[in-house]
């Protein structure tokens, strides 16, 4: 998984299928954890890039109508 800093650039995702990417943006004392899942995407690719996140990690946001974007969040507490 890619790991950004706030003052890095841009992450590249990761995880990646050609329909599911997964990527993780660092803004202490949060960690971000996007799961963007294309149309043709087939449950096989969504649950191997859910396998690759951590399993403390809480579903926090959503952004997106047909490309869809899965916001999970960990604390400091949750681990890394």
């Amino acid at each position: 998984m890619t790991t950004v800093r706030p003052s890095e650039p841009p992450p590249s995702p990761q995880h990646a299928s050609e329909f599911v990417t997964v990527t993780r943006i660092v803004h202490p004392p949060a960690v971000d954890i996007g799961l963007s899942v294309s149309p043709e995407a087939t449950v096989e690719q969504v649950a191997a890039a859910l396998a690759s996140m951590p399993a403390s990690a809480v579903f926090a946001e959503h952004f997106g109508d047909v490309d869809v974007t899965l916001v999970f969040r960990e604390t400091a507490s949750s681990g890394d």
